[in-house]
């Protein structure tokens, strides 16, 4: 069962990977938007585990990463695109 998920992240210098980090995420295989600058917000299969080690291993040990579950009811300030497609693909 696809569970929603909210990733976020402090990427240290040097070395910050955002394009290889943003890579992983994609490859989750589920549904995801990138909500504010460095929290995504996701859809898929995958434990927190299973994401994290994806993640760990195109990030360098000096950076922040947090993960976990998230439910209704949210709320938040953000694009009515956005929030169109988290209604469509995230809490559907």
């Amino acid at each position: 069962m696809s569970t929603p998920y909210i990733i976020s992240y402090d990427l240290h210098a040097p070395g910050q990977k955002y394009e290889e980090l943003k890579k992983a995420i994609i490859g989750f295989n589920g549904a995801y938007i990138k909500i504010l600058e460095s929290t995504w917000l996701v859809k898929n299969n995958l434990t927190p585990d299973e994401m994290s080690d994806k993640i760990r291993s195109v990030i360098d040990s000096n950076d922040s990463l947090f993960i976990t579950e998230v439910t209704s009811p949210y709320q938040g300030q953000l694009t009515q695109d956005d929030w169109k497609f988290i209604r469509e693909n995230i809490y559907n």
